[in-house]
């Protein structure tokens, strides 16, 4: 009888704990539904209904961890990184690397070469988005750091996760998406920017400028319209610093394997530019 007593204590206790989990992590992942408008907790980018509710969870987790001043579509850079001024400070020196990238233009690979999970969006228009990548979620790559030293050289004093440059043709169009972690946020700096050429986050235009960043939270709707040329930004991806660093850790734990692939991919397609 008492053992019996034990065992049922246990399977309760258990049953509690599941649900308090599975309550816990509903209002963290409603609180993204919501976010996001999708109509449940078990839709989102992945084909499997509860891989999207831990990753909603997730989300919403780190939204409800997140400053006030933090929690908004496009933000100040000078308050979240404001050690990238050394980026503008040597603004001349990334843009004639830039420059000589550019005369590899055909044989830069688009970001759906590298990045299979991107292709659809990269390639749905039949238009070019080309992507030198300097670093993915990763170590860098030093082929193509070697092709730009400077640029490398003030990227790995900055603490980012993601840098390349990202080169698009003229009439490219990016359709209306969102990135998949709210931990990220995403820095560009205009280097070659035709009249024009715009971003929409949250239903609002922004156009990018020479020699001026533009810091967003990719998980809000965005999309993209270039005009008349080729538009060149250094685009960047940083680790939010005003969250617990335990996000940053389930990120990049989960993500590994998935970047580790990537990143085999751009050594191998790195080797197309002389």
């Amino acid at each position: 009888m008492k053992r019996s007593k034990i065992i049922y204590g246990i399977l309760a206790l258990s049953i509690v704990v599941f649900l308090s989990i599975f309550i816990f992590l509903f209002v963290r992942a409603k609180k993204f539904k919501e976010f996001t408008g999708r109509k449940s907790v078990f839709e989102g980018p992945i084909d499997n209904n509860f891989s999207n509710f831990i990753v909603n969870a997730y989300n919403g987790s780190i939204i409800a961890n997140t400053p006030d001043k933090f929690n908004k579509a496009v933000l100040d850079w000078q308050e979240v990184i404001p050690e990238a001024q050394s980026l503008l400070d040597n603004y001349d020196d990334i843009l004639e690397e830039y420059t000589n990238i550019l005369k590899e233009y055909n044989n830069i690979p688009s970001f759906g070469e590298l990045d299979n999970h991107q292709d659809k969006l990269s390639d749905h228009d039949k238009k070019d988005w080309k992507t030198f990548v300097f670093k993915y979620h990763g170590e860098y790559n030093e082929k193509n750091c070697q092709l730009c030293p400077k640029t490398s050289k003030l990227l790995k004093d900055l603490p980012i996760e993601l840098a390349m440059f990202s080169i698009m043709e003229e009439g490219k169009e990016l359709y209306p998406h969102r990135g998949p972690s709210k931990h990220i946020l995403r820095l560009h700096l205009g280097l070659d920017i035709p009249l024009g050429a715009k971003i929409t986050v949250d239903g609002k235009d922004y156009f990018w400028k020479e020699k001026e960043f533009f810091l967003f939270d990719d998980t809000y709707l965005h999309s993209v319209k270039n005009t008349n040329r080729i538009r060149g930004v250094l685009f960047i991806d940083l680790d939010r610093k005003h969250i617990p660093s335990r996000y940053i850790k389930i990120a990049n734990l989960f993500g590994k394997s998935y970047f580790n692939n990537v990143n085999k991919q751009i050594e191998k397609e790195a080797t197309k530019i002389k």
